[in-house]
Formats: C-alpha cells, sequence, structure tokens
C-alpha cells in the first residue's frame, strides 16, 4: 500500500482512538480518505463522537509522516482492513482495529486454527505445567497459539509453541518500540523470526495500563477458541474470557484447586458453561485436529551438563522441591547445588518458583 493512503489510515485510527467501534464510519464513507475530505460535514455527527471528531478536524493525515518513517526504520509494517493479509476474522467484530503494527508473518492468521491460551501473571507450579503441556500438543498438531507475552502464563505458552517447532501469535499492549516485560525481549525476538507480533498502538506511544486491558480483546477475537489456564476471580485473564463469550468464541478453561485463590476465576468459568480443559485434546477435538506425538527423546538436542547440573536434572520433577530436599537427594553443598540449579535454568531445563522451589521444565 503507497505511503499517502496509509497516512490516512494512521490520521483515521488516531482520530477514532484506539478501542473504538473505528470500522462503523467506513460503512458510510467507504475508505478514510473519503472520510477526510467530507470530515466538516454534518454526517460524521452520525458515526464518531465529538471528541472523535475534534481530534479528525485538528489534525492532517501528513501529521503522522513522521510515524510512518519511525515504522519502516524500525521494520514495522502496517496492514489496514483495505488489505487482504488483514485478518478476515477482526472484520467481523465491531471494535476492530483499522491498523495492525506488524512483525514477523502476517499469514499466520490466514493458514491455521488459532487458539487463544491466557491466564496468570504470577502462576502456580500446576499452571505453568498445564500451559507447557497444553500449548505444546496444540503446536503440534499445528495450531496457532495466540497469548499477550505478558509474564507468567502468556509467555509460557509462547515459550512452548516455539519448543514444540510450531507457531504463535504475541498481541502487544505496547508499540513496537518498546518491550513489556522487559524481561521478555529475547522471547519477542523469537517470535518475530518464527511467527508474529502485533499491536493497534504506534511506536512512540508510551506503556499505559489501559492499552493492556485493549490487547485482551484482539487476543480473543483473533483465535477460533480461548483456554484459560489459570486466573483469579477479578484479572485481565477474566476479561479476556468475556470477549471471547461477546464474539461466540468457544471457551475452554482448566480445572483447579478448590483452595487456590489462582483457580477461583478458572473454576467460576467452569460452574458458567466452559468447557474444561483436561489437555490439547479438550481443545483440539473442536478444531478437528488430531494430536501429534513429541519428538522422541533421542532426536531432541541435549545440552552438556556438568556432572553436578545432571544430578540435579535427574532429582528434579514436576512438583516443585526446596533447596534443602534438593541437596538431600543429590548429596550436593548448598553452593555446588545453587550453581547446578543456575545452569539449568540457563539450558532452559528448570523453573524457579517462588520460595525458591525448583521444577522440571
Amino acid at each position: 500500500m503507497k505511503g499517502r493512503r496509509l497516512l490516512y489510515w494512521l490520521w483515521f485510527a488516531a482520530g477514532m482512538g484506539y478501542g473504538a467501534d473505528a470500522l462503523a464510519p467506513l460503512s458510510l464513507y467507504g475508505g478514510p480518505d473519503l472520510l477526510y475530505a467530507d470530515r466538516e460535514g454534518d454526517q460524521l455527527k452520525l458515526v464518531a463522537t465529538p471528541a472523535q471528531i475534534r481530534r479528525l478536524r485538528q489534525s492532517e493525515p501528513e501529521d503522522f509522516l513522521p510515524l510512518l518513517q519511525k515504522c519502516r526504520e524500525q521494520s514495522v509494517y502496517l496492514v489496514t482492513p483495505e488489505q487482504e493479509q488483514y485478518p478476515e476474522v477482526l472484520r467481523l467484530v465491531p471494535d476492530a482495529p483499522p491498523v495492525l503494527f506488524c512483525q514477523g508473518s502476517i499469514d499466520l492468521l490466514q493458514t491455521g486454527p488459532a487458539v487463544a491460551m491466557v491466564g496468570s501473571r504470577r502462576p502456580s507450579a500446576y499452571g505453568r505445567q498445564a500451559a507447557r503441556e497444553i500449548a505444546q500438543g496444540l503446536a503440534r498438531a499445528g495450531a496457532v497459539v495466540v497469548s499477550g507475552m505478558a509474564d507468567g502464563l502468556d509467555s509460557e505458552a509462547h515459550r512452548a509453541a516455539l519448543d514444540a517447532g510450531g507457531f504463535t501469535v504475541a498481541v502487544m499492549g505496547t508499540g513496537h518500540d518498546q518491550c513489556y516485560p522487559p524481561a521478555n525481549a529475547s522471547l519477542r525476538e523469537d517470535i518475530c523470526r518464527k511467527g508474529l507480533v502485533i499491536s493497534e498502538i504506534p511506536p512512540g506511544s508510551g506503556v499505559r495500563r489501559s492499552y493492556f486491558a485493549l490487547r485482551n480483546r484482539i487476543i480473543a477475537a483473533l483465535s477460533d477458541c480461548v483456554c484459560v489456564v489459570e486466573a483469579r476471580r477479578s484479572s485481565g485473564t477474566m476479561a479476556t474470557a468475556r470477549y471471547a463469550q461477546n464474539y461466540g468464541r468457544p471457551l475452554f478453561s482448566v480445572p483447579g484447586s478448590i483452595f487456590s485463590p489462582l483457580s477461583e476465576g478458572t473454576n467460576e468459568l467452569l460452574a458458567k458453561g466452559a468447557v474444561p480443559c483436561t489437555g490439547a485434546d479438550s481443545i483440539l477435538r473442536q478444531l478437528g485436529l488430531q494430536a501429534q506425538p513429541a519428538a522422541p527423546a533421542a532426536a531432541m538436542q541435549k545440552p552438556q551438563l556438568s556432572p553436578h547440573a545432571a544430578a540435579v536434572l535427574a532429582a528434579l520433577g514436576p512438583k516443585p522441591q526446596g533447596m534443602g530436599a534438593l541437596a538431600e537427594a543429590t548429596g550436593l553443598p548448598v553452593w555446588q547445588l545453587a550453581a547446578a540449579l543456575t545452569e539449568l535454568e540457563l539450558a532452559g531445563l528448570a523453573d524457579q518458583l517462588a520460595g525458591r522451589q525448583y521444577l522440571l521444565r
């Protein structure tokens, strides 16, 4: 798409505001350029609020030339509803973004079923294990895993899909010149290379809490179904579940302990009719996909470990263990045990939880 046309779209998106019913005016005008030509007319009052009208009248498409240049410098490309690459599922929701800022392969959203996986930013070991195994099973079967690249279960789902040799889509709540949380910078780079990172927030917009709430609707809208792994009753994860229900997406929920606050949300969803998710198979049946076996262990590339790290790895399992239990199981002094655990974490073989509890990844 030519630069001048993109300037009209950037002007239109900024004027309507993020999360607005922005595509409705286009049914009246046909395109942002035609709306611009008639922006002083009375028709605009039929499809825009006073604040939106004021923004549209007080700015010019040329004002967005620096933003377009910044996107080109950062290898961020723009996708609008005029283009075939714009996801068809987004055209069907009322609050679809008029501009998507993308890095990676937009074709992922056109070539296969997509499953949103969302959950707590501070998950339990159970939640991490569930997210990892479900995401890997989905990815091996050919489903695209969609999430929000947040701390916790979002990141777990993205990594698991990539580790399984599959594809994943990250919907950010910031512009592409930001990475939040900053610790996910390497994960973001991996997704850009092997999947897709998208946002409706343009570069240079900074970090705002409201942007993350808005991104939840895109996660739900892009997906054929939504799986909630672990969530408190009041959380952004539950907001994504509500969007899924509003958009008519099948909703899955992983059952959890009745004694865990992290399972209050998921168990509540089950009580209200969500489909219990006891593994990837639960979702694959909905999508009409067949589960695929994991790659044989012999075919997987194993890192070279020190003898101490190998001993600790043999002692680890799916249940969290503290330093005392691991020291007793391996016979290693604490300083050697700590070094071995750090080696395993760096190799991607172990996870550390709160309270210096460790488990097998």
